[in-house]
């Protein structure tokens, strides 16, 4: 009996764990030099009385592979972006709701800031510690690993950051 009890609370538990949101801070890689590009504030906001999932630019780094700019000092233009705002603040990923069935957030969109580019979004997480971000036009698309950020090494105006109240701006 017990061992059925440990067996059905550690499945509530696993489930509950699993559609939790992915909230947090979070390292992009670049794809091709495999160095860090970003820090990504992962966000729920309330739309039409559900929780919706975004992610704003708060940090990038330099080419030195350190923090060059954060929210307290932003810097690069995202010129191909609609009113060419700072990368740093920019949100990059809006609308994700999450589908319990596919254990996932999906339906939303996701900007390539470089190009400006919007595209369909897919996020999930199969490892502890790394999610899985899909921009993807059709069943075409490209995946990007992204990792929880060592809070650690963040500057201090990142590590107590505020998202409560944060909803996306978006540039279309």
């Amino acid at each position: 009996m017990q061992k059925v009890l440990f067996v059905t609370l550690a499945m509530v538990f696993a489930c509950a764990a699993a559609s939790a949101a992915p909230t947090g801070l979070y390292q992009t890689i670049d794809d091709k030099t495999g160095q860090p590009k970003s820090i990504v504030a992962l966000y729920e906001y309330a739309d039409d009385d559900d929780m919706e999932l975004a992610g704003r630019i708060v940090a990038l780094y330099g080419p030195d592979g350190k923090i060059s700019e954060t929210v307290a000092s932003p810097v690069k233009v995202a010129d191909k972006v609609k009113g060419a705002p700072k990368f740093v603040g920019l949100d990059i990923i809006w609308d994700m709701e999450w589908d319990a069935d596919d254990n996932r957030y999906e339906d939303g969109k996701i900007m390539d800031p470089q190009s400006g580019k919007v595209y369909s979004s897919v996020i999930w997480q199969d490892t502890p510690g790394q999610l899985n971000v899909r921009g993807k036009i059709g069943p075409i698309g490209r995946t990007q690993h992204w990792r929880a950020a060592d809070m650690d090494a963040m500057p201090a105006e990142l590590k107590n950051i505020d998202t409560s109240k944060w909803t996306p701006n978006i540039r279309k």
